[in-house]
């Protein structure tokens, strides 16, 4: 259950603030930095191989960063970055959370942890910096995320996440020049890819765009995330078939993955396979009762099997779920109208 969303994002936000300000002093940090060839070597070793496993974006290299990133910890606890890259790691997962409508909290109050002991020990490295950039972004702080960012690229130009983050914090115009640095500094940026293909698809409509940069992501690191995101943009292209395999494909990985589940159920409704739409939208809300698109998608697929009943039911859940939501206005607009000609009432 999704809980205090507005109160808990208010209060982390302001932690990062006041710490940020308050821990700029720490002279051991200096000593401790990836930048100073004295830092422990075995610490930087686990350090970096965190990196390379987080860089990756997908669910098996956020476990195995978090696991090199404590390693780090352990033989020297006072590892300024591993606990910067552990928050970068939880906000990054709570941010995810939150965007698939499944609990976040938790994963936030790491990334909090962990930032917060990162400033502690240097507010000023650009490992710490980026961190507290990222949070910021996925905190929706956007100008903050964007001074972050600045100050990391005026210090440390050859930063790829940094122009990444800068550009997600200014527009995500897809012809950004902060976008193309982050791809010429680093043409094998996942976060970028999937950045950029995101961008095409709902600020441009650029779906063909989209599909190729979700591509690029998959070749670099598949995940369910990626599977499911390109499904949506083949399927959104009228290529049904294909967008049934990306989803498939995302189950192999994770047979817990809902997205991939709605976003079948749905594929499925449009090639007329109205049994298979219904069982696979069950299985969505089984693992998420969240998603206000399952229950729509199901008072349609009842409609079109002549169950009236489960029809109008699940259009009053949809519209219970999503009538806060101006994406929805034309679907909540149109379950209205289903309810009232299969016999419900009217609300």
């Amino acid at each position: 259950m999704i809980r205090g969303k507005s109160f808990f994002l208010a209060f982390f936000s302001l932690a990062l603030v006041i710490s940020f300000l308050a821990d700029q002093k720490s002279a051991y940090a200096k000593k401790k930095s990836t930048e100073n060839p004295q830092a422990n070597s075995k610490a930087l070793d686990n350090y970096l191989k965190g990196r390379k496993a987080y860089l990756l974006f997908t669910p098996k290299g956020f476990k195995e960063a978090i696991e090199y990133y404590n390693k780090a910890i352990e033989i020297d606890p006072k590892f300024a970055p591993a606990y910067a890259g552990l928050g970068e790691v939880y906000s990054s997962i709570g941010y995810y959370k939150y965007e698939v409508r499944e609990d976040y909290e938790d994963y936030f109050n790491r990334a909090y942890t962990n930032i917060l002991k990162a400033l502690s020990l240097d507010g000023n490295s650009r490992e710490c910096k980026r961190a507290l950039a990222l949070n910021y972004l996925h905190l929706r702080r956007l100008k903050d995320a964007e001074a972050v960012a600045r100050e990391v690229i005026e210090k440390y130009p050859d930063d790829a996440e940094s122009y990444y983050i800068l550009w997600a914090a200014t527009g995500q115009n897809p012809e950004s020049p902060y976008i193309k640095k982050a791809l010429e500094l680093n043409p094998n940026l996942v976060l970028a890819h999937v950045g950029l293909a995101t961008a095409y698809f709902f600020k441009k409509g650029d779906y063909k765009k989209a599909t190729e940069h979700y591509r690029k992501a998959l070749e670099l690191a598949a995940s369910p995330q990626l599977h499911n995101y390109l499904g949506t943009a083949l399927r959104t292209q009228g290529y049904l078939h294909q967008a049934v395999s990306e989803y498939k494909k995302a189950i192999e990985l994770d047979p817990n993955f809902a997205p991939a589940y709605m976003n079948l159920g749905i594929t499925m409704f449009f090639l007329n396979r109205f049994e298979d739409s219904i069982s696979y939208q069950k299985k969505a809300l089984l693992l998420n009762p969240n998603y206000p698109d399952a229950y729509y998608y199901l008072g349609r697929a009842y409609e079109k099997t002549n169950n009236p009943k489960e029809a109008i039911r699940h259009y009053e859940t949809f519209i219970e779920l999503a009538g806060k939501y101006d994406k929805y206005a034309g679907y909540v607009a149109s379950a209205k109208e289903s309810i009232v000609r299969l016999g419900g009432s009217k609300r």
